[in-house]
């Protein structure tokens, strides 16, 4: 998977999963422009996931802090944590950079 960000130092790079409310989902299809306060809300929503699937991590990273951790794997981190990232060539596409210590476990595989 290629991407167009990449971690420096003790940081992950990490794709959050996105808040989808249904109903908002369906009324863009219809093409209905959303409120402004609407679109802050989801942002504010966005902002809360704590939830990412990690795509690179950082040479500096310490193994007391992401023990084990792989691409490829969801991890949970600490609420709030990190910045958001554009791509520099689309600015739909975000990523989140966070710090190695504020990751707080990761999703075991249903083969581990």
């Amino acid at each position: 998977m290629t991407h167009p960000v990449e971690a420096v130092g003790c940081k992950l790079v990490l794709k959050s999963l996105a808040v989808e409310d249904p109903v908002l989902k369906r009324a863009r299809q219809a093409g209905f422009a959303l409120a402004k306060e609407t679109e802050k809300d989801l942002e504010r929503m966005q902002a809360g996931i704590d939830k990412g699937t990690v795509l690179d991590i950082g040479p500096s990273c310490s193994e007391h802090y992401i023990s084990g951790i792989k691409v490829g794997d969801t991890v949970v981190f600490a609420k709030y944590a990190g910045k958001i990232v554009p791509a520099l060539d689309n600015e739909d596409e975000k990523y989140l950079v966070i710090n190695d210590e504020d990751v707080v476990c990761k999703y075991r595989s249903k083969h581990e």
